[in-house]
């Protein structure tokens, strides 16, 4: 989730459905492209008795196309739908298409989304006013399959998809889907992002835990890996999206055990050492809050 806010910068969240690309057999993703504030990368998966659509973007409308081109694909097949997490531009709107989809979630992210969704509908309107009309009669409606830990699904033609519950890092109730088919692909959700640093939103983001659910994401040995926002990669975007955690903890660790530097020192040197390693990254101001989540005592 992202939050520079910026109005002069801002280019309308648009899904690009013409952007539709197959990165394996039957596992289509219209990508952000672009790197678009606010646009995810959204998963349509097509199997021969039904078809998963994975995040629908910001807004009813972008919630309307990525269903119509779902459809298509799936050619009258049913159609599930999850999102990977509560965030508001992976499925605010999603109401809109509730009544023609099954909707499937872990249950920890349908409270988190219960409790969270009606405040972060408020903030993002309130501070990103020029957005505020598309996310109009946004409703948070409870999804016909809720799970805990995991949920398969078989969508036919040996094309399975696991639904992981893999929270307590971005967000409460993260979900990883692993897609197995004649590939695997792993769409992560904003557990990894590729070109971004990590968005810790609240209380519950923690960078400790992060780390724990970045290995076991690559424990599952996925071929494609498709991250949140960014350009899909393969395994190697998991490893260097912890590896970029990893090395926050491993200097505070090694700073603060050397004794030389106050707490607030610590995490202004290594913020800036992080800001030099990623010249490119988006969303520079979240270096600083990961350092801070590592201050005596980390969260963990």
């Amino acid at each position: 989730m992202s939050t520079d806010t910026r109005p002069p910068q801002l280019k309308a969240p648009i899904i690009e459905i013409g952007g539709l690309t197959a990165v394996a057999d039957r596992v289509w993703v219209i990508p952000d492209a672009e790197h678009t504030l606010l646009v995810p990368n959204v998963g349509i998966v097509v199997g021969t008795r039904a078809t998963l659509v994975i995040d629908t973007g910001f807004g009813s409308d972008n919630a309307r196309a990525v269903l119509a081109e779902a459809r298509r694909l799936a050619d009258g097949r049913p159609i599930y739908l999850t999102h990977t997490h509560c965030h508001p531009e992976h499925g605010f709107g999603a109401n809109a298409i509730s009544g023609q989809v099954t909707v499937a979630y872990n249950e920890t992210q349908w409270y988190e989304l219960e409790e969270k969704g009606p405040i972060l509908l408020r903030m993002f309107s309130e501070q990103i006013p020029p957005l505020a009309p598309m996310l109009d009669g946004v409703e948070f409606i409870r999804p016909g399959l809720l799970y805990t830990g995991a949920l398969t699904l078989d969508l036919g033609g040996q094309l399975l998809v696991e639904l992981r519950e893999v929270g307590g890092a971005h967000s409460r109730g993260d979900q990883a889907i692993l897609v197995r088919g004649a590939s695997s692909v792993l769409f992560t959700g904003d557990l990894v992002e590729e070109g971004y640093f990590g968005i810790l939103g609240d209380n519950e983001s923690r960078v400790i835990p992060w780390i724990d659910r970045l290995n076991r994401l690559e424990a599952l040995e996925p071929e494609i890996v498709v991250p949140g926002h960014g350009e899909i990669s393969g395994p190697e975007l998991i490893a260097g999206y912890r590896g970029y955690f990893e090395h926050a903890r491993s200097r505070v660790n090694a700073l603060r055990a050397d004794g030389e530097l106050g707490e607030a020192e610590i995490a202004e040197q290594v913020t800036g050492e992080l800001l030099d390693m990623y010249p490119d990254w988006r969303n520079r101001n979240w270096a600083a809050k990961a350092v801070s989540d590592l201050s005596w005592p980390a969260r963990t």
